[in-house]
């Protein structure tokens, strides 16, 4: 189990995510979901360890996460940001190589993980491709693919479906579902409202840096919820959700 307890990261005075405490387990597909600048991407990096929290705790199976190895971290957790800058003009399958680091894995058992994961985030075809000639989409899913080359517990992703057409929107959700089918935590954060009600077993919702729900998608986004957060009202058939007026 990989559990937030407390967690609270600021910078200066400004807290940006403040005592969120929540717990996942195997087996399930998390959303986080949240308004611009409700602190979703902060709470990542923080869970991940990129950023150390200002107060409270990351446990892994028990462990404070923050207090084991780099390596180890890393072999348990994947994080896959919204943007990635790209400093270097790798080419494709070295880059989604770079997931093996963790282990120093270079040997065919390593290459053979590589070729697995090229091809389940759909980039086999790219892999002799540098990075800077693909389109945005294209470069998300490769590096979700570098993220399942390193085959951690923990998989984290930052608005993973943002720069996707239709057609690999739900291809990478039905990939993270079946990876949580596999026992994989997967935690995603999100803002649509639609698609963790299909895809995710529980979710939790942010605003201005606090957690103010959460549960299964029917439990947390409720009236009151959708209305304060969100500014929307539940509606039906082709308009699932209907916008707040001043009316």
């Amino acid at each position: 189990m990989l559990a937030a307890n407390g967690l609270s990261y600021g910078i200066g005075a400004k807290k940006l995510i403040n005592h969120i405490s929540l717990s996942f387990s195997p087996g399930k597909l998390y959303g986080i979901l949240g308004p611009n600048g409700s602190g979703k991407s902060t709470f990542l990096k923080t869970l991940a360890g990129i950023w150390r929290p200002t107060s409270g705790s990351v446990f892994w199976q028990g462990q404070n996460l923050h207090q084991l190895p780099r390596n180890t971290i890393s072999q348990t957790l994947s994080l896959v940001p919204q943007q990635v800058p790209l400093c270097f003009d790798f080419c494709v399958q070295d880059l989604v190589a770079m997931g093996r680091y963790p282990y120093g894995d270079a040997n065919s058992s390593g290459r053979a993980i590589v070729e697995r994961a090229l091809k389940r985030a759909d980039v086999w075809t790219l892999r002799h491709r540098l990075i800077t000639q693909l389109s945005q989409g294209e470069r998300q899913r490769v590096f979700i693919a570098r993220a399942l080359a390193t085959e951690s517990p923990v998989l984290l992703l930052d608005e993973p479906t943002a720069s996707l057409d239709v057609r690999h929107k739900l291809e990478i959700w039905d990939l993270m579902k079946d990876l949580a089918a596999h026992d994989k935590i997967v935690v995603v954060t999100l803002h649509d409202l639609q698609a963790p009600q299909t895809y995710c077993h529980e979710i939790a919702i942010l605003d201005h840096g606090r957690c103010v729900a959460q549960g299964t998608p029917d439990e947390a986004l409720n009236d009151a919820i959708l209305l304060s957060v969100f500014g929307v009202y539940k509606g039906t058939g082709e308009m699932p959700f209907v916008l707040k007026t001043n009316g």
